[in-house]
């Protein structure tokens, strides 16, 4: 009779199922009475927090309020004063700010952004920060342009006293509505809330007010207030806003972006403004309360089921340490331990769900295992395969990879993150450390293996689907001989041979000579005289003809040879500066250096030796170093960026703008020249937001004594506004392409007859 385990477990079974009833009813009585007094918490809770929003929204209401009845009588006042006097107008706002405690200041603004007085400042003007120096704040102040009543802003540190308010603006205007001034009552944020945290009804309560747009004006607590006030809310609260606009209260539950807490509250709406006041608690201060008022009654009934469930915890513990046990041995190689081919293909399954970027599975397999096995014996073979699965551990980890022993003399390893151009290089690995000398039984033997590789997305989409051309690869590598490495390739090999060959070609262009330079002039911005010109790399394949950089540039950089290119470049153009000194003695050339020349640690010398081999004057060459490499490590930049200039070169910062965070740092950098991104550039014509960044970068340049280069323009009427902004330099297609040496010669030698033609073109388009 064949044994069967379902019958060792009939008794254990019937037993279970009559305490389970038991543990059943019970529960259901207990869990009744649990859940009746859950809804009583979260009910009484929830009232508290309505008193606490209603009160929030009372006080707030009360100062908005009182701010839109005052602000166009003082507006009516100013205005009819026209102007005359700045002092008249301080002490007209300066007495009302007296008489309310809430008004941190009271401002007035020019149209065009000007801090014309702030009253906690001595009158007038005097010392006052330009806010037309802040793109974030001028762009503030241009939208309550557009505002016909009075406007409650965002949130911010005010430029005067540095202190979180909320601005309240009214624009002043004339008899035909024109905008002559704005107006600002500059609300203490401390002052609307500290009537909040006095008697809190609740421990952990969170009091805001939010904007029907999502944008916080107040929240306490605060914790990271830069963050809070500038961050859009999309939490559950901003949802409902969103969704129904004109609703005035309600509760909410879920997880807030303010602190990331769930969160349970309610809200209301201010009368007269498109404002939300609300108060919410962390849903374990709801849990809290409900245990401490049922643990009591639940105690006893607990305790009384403990026993039961004491005894049936032990038998399914039991069963579910054998059932682990089982699916751990099905997913695991008896012989290695290492995953199987099903543990391959879950984590594939697992990791290709998640959309990653890319993917390689290798796929080893030793060669003449056979012959071991056959000739050293069984022992010997397993000794073989467990020192094989050590040695591909060891390199599959170090990858960050995932190692499985497929059966057999089979190994695969997946690399997330690798890609098909460096899939050939990785492969190389494995092949390394297998060669290394195996002793078994006495005798010294050398691996062979042969690896086949298979990429995600490229080759297939699925794991079923990589696991099928990997195969199909170590079949292409078995047929290549011992030690060979193949790439799928459903066309015959063409398509992954050209993608490797590709590689090989960067080596060879590199010492063959197929890259080289051409340069595009940089014009002076008041007569079109060129003044430097900027060296840029292109690749002039044999096989493929003129390659465009925005092909070749980012392979260089995948492969770790971006910095020999720019080395070359830097020579190369060190060399060509200096046969130009007696034609064009002050001309200048520019030189980009790349992300990985700037954190290189010999960055310093070889510049130095390179300068000195070409026998060019420093002060010939520019480098330009983008806004982005220089932010990484801005302490770490300050010192490449002084060793650079102790060698007499002139800096420039490139891409300025794409990252604002670097204008609390540019006065430390020894840079002459900022190169303003073309992104503001492109739309400077019709765009007033860009136009009035690129006038802010203009003028903090100016204060600070750096020239600015204009990159990207593309027409006259771009050239004449960026005159007029005072802008030193310019570059761009409308000005020239980037020109081959030769062509650049003969543009230098007619400079005036260009500077000519500029100008007439600029009359002509413009």
């Amino acid at each position: 009779m064949r044994y069967s385990p379902s019958s060792e477990f009939d008794s254990v079974r019937v037993w279970r199922r009559v305490i389970g009833y038991f543990l059943v009813g019970g529960l259901l009585v207990i869990g009744g009475f649990g859940y009746w007094a859950w809804l009583q918490t979260a009910q009484q809770i929830h009232d508290k927090l309505h008193i606490e929003a209603r009160l929030a929204a009372n006080s707030a209401e009360s100062v908005f309020q009182g701010l839109t009845d005052d602000l166009p009588y003082l507006a009516l006042q100013l205005s009819d004063r026209g102007g005359a006097s700045l002092v008249d107008d301080y002490g007209l706002l300066k007495t009302y700010q007296d008489h309310h405690p809430y008004v941190a200041s009271f401002v007035l603004f020019s149209p065009d952004g000007q801090m014309l007085l702030n009253t906690a400042r001595p009158c007038c003007g005097v010392g006052l920060p330009d806010p037309r120096m802040h793109p974030a704040f001028l762009k503030s102040l241009r939208k309550t342009l557009n505002v016909p009543g009075v406007w409650i802003g965002q949130t911010q540190q005010g430029l005067v006293l540095h202190d979180w308010r909320i601005p309240v603006r009214y624009v002043v205007r004339d008899e035909y509505g024109n905008a002559r001034m704005i107006l600002q009552a500059s609300v203490l944020l401390s002052y609307l809330v500290k009537q909040w945290v006095r008697d809190p009804l609740l421990a952990d309560t969170a009091l805001g007010l939010l904007r029907m747009d999502g944008l916080h004006i107040a929240r306490v607590p605060a914790p990271d207030p830069q963050s809070l006030y500038e961050t859009r809310m999309t939490g559950p609260l901003a949802t409902i806003l969103k969704t129904d606009p004109q609703t005035r209260s309600g509760a909410f539950d879920g997880v807030v972006g303010a602190d990331g807490q769930h969160r349970i509250g309610e809200y209301v709406r201010l009368s007269n403004f498109p404002v939300v006041a609300y108060a919410s608690a962390p849903w374990r201060l709801v849990i809290w309360h409900w245990w401490t008022g049922v643990s009591p009654f639940l105690g006893l009934g607990l305790l009384s089921l403990a026993g039961f469930v004491g005894l049936t915890r032990m038998q399914v513990l039991r069963e579910r340490r054998h059932a682990t046990e089982l699916a751990d041995r099905a997913r695991r190689n008896v012989l290695t331990g290492l995953p199987n081919r099903f543990a391959l293909m879950e984590w594939l399954d697992e990791r290709l769900a998640q959309q990653p970027s890319s993917l390689v599975l290798l796929r080893v397999d030793l060669a003449d295992f056979h012959d071991i096995n056959t000739a050293l014996g069984p022992h010997a073979g397993d000794q073989t395969l467990l020192e094989t699965a050590r040695r591909i551990l060891a390199i599959g980890q170090a990858a960050g990879g995932f190692v499985a022993h497929g059966g057999g003399d089979e190994f695969d390893i997946a690399l997330p993150g690798a890609t098909l151009i460096n899939a050939n290089g990785l492969a190389h690995a494995p092949l390394s450390g297998l060669g290394a000398p195996l002793e078994i039984d006495g005798r010294i033997l050398r691996l062979q293996a042969g690896i086949g590789i298979g990429c995600y997305p490229q080759d297939a989409q699925d794991s079923a689907g990589l696991l099928r051309v990997v195969d199909s690869a170590l079949y292409s590598a078995k047929l290549e001989g011992k030690s060979a490495i193949a790439l799928y390739d459903p066309a015959s090999g063409d398509l992954s041979n050209a993608r490797v060959s590709f590689q090989h070609s960067i080596e060879r262009a590199l010492d063959g000579d197929e890259f080289l330079l051409h340069y595009q002039p940089m014009v002076r911005m008041r007569d079109g005289k060129i003044v430097s010109v900027e060296a840029l790399v292109r690749w002039n394949d044999p096989d493929r003809g003129m390659v465009p950089p925005g092909e070749f540039i980012p392979l260089a950089e995948s492969t770790g040879r971006i910095g020999a290119i720019g080395d070359w470049v830097f020579r190369r153009a060190c060399r060509t500066a200096a046969s130009w000194l007696s034609d064009s003695p002050d001309l200048r050339v520019s030189i980009n250096l790349s992300a990985v020349q700037f954190n290189s640690p010999d960055l310093i010398g070889k510049l130095r030796r390179e300068l000195r081999a070409s026998e060019v004057p420093a002060d010939n060459i520019e480098v330009e170093v983008t806004e982005t490499a220089v932010m990484q490590d801005v302490e770490r930049s300050l010192g490449v960026l002084n060793g650079l200039h102790a060698l007499g070169l002139s800096l420039a910062i490139d891409d300025f703008g794409t990252g604002y965070s670097s204008l609390a740092y540019l006065r430390r950098l020894p840079a002459q020249i900022i190169k303003i991104d073309q992104s503001f550039v492109r739309d400077l014509d019709t765009d007033p937001e860009d136009l009035a960044i690129v006038r802010a970068i203009v003028a903090l340049a100016k204060a600070l004594g750096r020239r600015t280069i204009a990159e990207g323009i593309e027409n006259a009427r771009q050239w004449r506004l960026l005159q007029g902004l005072g802008v030193d330099y310019g570059q761009g297609y409308w000005l020239s392409r980037p020109l081959p040496e030769a062509e650049l010669r003969r543009l230098l030698r007619r400079d005036g007859g260009y500077m000519r033609q500029l100008r007439e073109r600029a009359e002509l388009e413009g």
